[in-house]
């Protein structure tokens, strides 16, 4: 939902904290979807099992809700992924990450704006962000997107497997969409 007409970037950062989050794109600030319990859960065990793993190689940290504020100078977004990976030697100096995160996870919400979405992802694609995790709980998927490469979609069988970008990371596909049983 567009919650406000068109403000500066510098309008947007003395706006107060809401949740869920407020990102902020071409001059108009969205708030994001409030998470349902399939995607509560999935961004939990996500942060889980990525947070263990940054715990023994010490390679950086995972955040959830974490604002980046990134982009050509004139043109840069607030973005909030919904788990963001960023390494050790590019932890954020000031109070939000002002460059591209290495790691974006998002997690597809029912009542999300597609378009919107779709526009989020390119984005993050096309400035800065290393590898993208785009979550499907409806049909149990994992898009794996690389600036100029060709996405992937691992299913049931499948491993998540962080690359170059997070050497030694894996989550198995099947048991991550196992969370979302009740």
């Amino acid at each position: 939902m567009t919650i406000a007409s068109k403000m500066t970037l510098d309008e947007f950062l003395r706006l107060s904290d809401e949740k869920p989050a407020l990102e902020y794109a071409c001059g108009e600030v969205v708030q994001k979807p409030m998470p349902v319990w399939d995607h509560s859960t999935i961004q939990g065990y996500f942060l889980l099992m990525l947070g263990q793993f940054l715990l023994r190689s010490g390679l950086g940290r995972a955040l959830p809700e974490f604002r980046c504020i990134f982009g050509p100078p004139g043109r840069e977004r607030a973005l909030v992924p919904d788990v963001a990976y960023v390494a050790k030697e590019r932890y954020p100096e000031g109070r939000y990450l002002r460059t591209a995160p290495d790691i974006v996870i998002e997690i597809l919400s029912p009542d999300q704006n597609t378009a919107r979405f779709l526009d989020k992802v390119q984005f993050y694609l096309l400035n800065g962000v290393r590898l993208g995790w785009v979550i499907d709980p409806e049909a149990s998927t994992v898009a794996v997107l690389a600036p100029g490469e060709e996405g992937r979609t691992l299913g049931a069988g499948d491993e998540i497997d962080g690359g170059d970008v997070l050497p030694g990371f894996t989550l198995s596909v099947g048991e991550l969409f196992a969370q979302m049983q009740r």
